[in-house]
């Protein structure tokens, strides 16, 4: 019965684990299902996916080709580009270097354009001078002949005879030459110079004392009219027989000699015409007229020029003057006499001290300014601007 039991359990477990297991089964079946199912469903989605990314990837080569063609296309651009850049740079140096020696060939063809311009433009100024030189001396010279041939008789009263003055004394007769009369650039007062001999005033002083305080007396012509006007003698040099004179007035006097420029001294030459201008024994201002006979007769150490103009005891002090331009050259000092006893006066032989002695003497005591004109004196003392 225990053994019947046992069978009767046994067979129960058997079919309890049967069934179980049928369970199991019918259960791992429909798990199977599911399974493939979910496999089926996998794959699928798998597939999907897969063609997705296929199709992706398709996209994305394509978009990639695209990309590459682009940047081969851009590359060779570049590429063509770069190419032309460096055939414009080369051409644009080219340009540069071609424009550069075109340049220099301008500048070399417009130096030597202006070279040539400024050569005519100064053999055409070196002609225009000398022909206003010709001109200028032609005109001259015609003047000259024509004063030659006409002389313009008030012209050279005004420039010869009207500036020379008569120094007096009570036993003595001398001349003198006005070479200034304006206003001082130094005291801004007006003051008139004369020029004349030094053993002319020496002998008005001596035979005239009264002139030492009352001043040499000195005769002025303006026209027809007589101007006595007292001198004081301010400087003197012995050794070339020089004197200046200062008048006591204020008045300026119209009439002056024109003094030769002290670079045209060096022309003055022997058998140049010239006038002598004094007053002769007194008289009122003459002229004669002669020629330059010599430039060196030494005497006492000094000196001097000869001419054989005409002249007389009066003579002494008065102005030698250039015949063609008027110009004072000299002042008359001295005259030849022969014989002792009872000598014999030689008037076509008279010494003058030469302007070149005066222009030396005057400016050791720094008044040369008075032989210049007014004008120039003037305008080199003006202040600059």
């Amino acid at each position: 019965m225990k053994r019947t039991l046992l069978e009767i359990l046994a067979g129960s477990a058997v079919g309890v684990l049967l069934f179980s297991l049928h369970h199991q089964v019918a259960r791992l079946r429909h798990d199977a299902g599911r399974v493939a199912d979910l496999d089926h469903l996998v794959r699928r989605e798998l597939s999907a996916k897969a063609d997705a990314d296929e199709a992706r990837r398709a996209e994305l080569l394509s978009a990639l080709e695209r990309k590459l063609a682009d940047l081969e296309v851009r590359i060779a651009e570049a590429s063509q580009q770069s190419a032309d850049a460096g055939e414009l740079r080369a051409a644009l140096q080219r340009d540069r270097d071609e424009y550069s020696r075109f340049r220099q060939e301008i500048l070399r063809d417009v130096h030597r354009t202006q070279s040539l311009i400024d050569t005519y433009v100064d053999e055409l100024r070196t002609s225009t001078r000398r022909a206003q030189t010709t001109i200028e001396q032609t005109r001259s010279e015609l003047s000259r002949v024509a004063e030659q041939v006409t002389p313009d008789h008030d012209r050279l009263s005004r420039t010869m005879l009207a500036p020379t003055v008569q120094l007096n004394g009570s036993d003595t007769v001398g001349s003198g030459t006005l070479i200034w009369s304006a206003e001082n650039p130094a005291s801004g007062q007006i003051e008139t110079y004369v020029l004349t001999s030094y053993h002319v005033v020496r002998n008005i002083l001596a035979d005239t004392p009264s002139a030492k305080t009352e001043g040499v007396q000195t005769t002025i012509w303006c026209g027809e009219q007589r101007h006595d006007v007292r001198a004081d003698m301010i400087l003197h040099e012995v050794k070339i027989d020089a004197a200046l004179l200062k008048l006591r007035s204020s008045q300026r006097w119209p009439h002056l000699a024109s003094v030769l420029p002290r670079e045209r001294i060096c022309t003055v030459a022997v058998w140049d015409p010239i006038y002598a201008v004094g007053c002769p024994l007194g008289n009122d201002p003459i002229p004669t007229q002669g020629a330059i006979s010599s430039l060196r007769n030494e005497l006492n150490g000094t000196n001097y020029w000869m001419i054989n103009a005409p002249t007389y005891f009066g003579n002494s002090g008065g102005g030698i003057y250039l015949a063609e331009t008027r110009e004072l050259i000299g002042v008359f000092s001295k005259i030849y006499t022969h014989g002792k006893g009872n000598p014999v006066v030689i008037p076509h032989m008279g010494l003058c001290t030469p302007i070149a002695a005066i222009y030396e003497w005057l400016t050791r005591e720094k008044m040369d300014w008075v032989l210049g004109s007014p004008q120039d004196v003037a305008a080199a003392a003006a202040p600059a601007k």
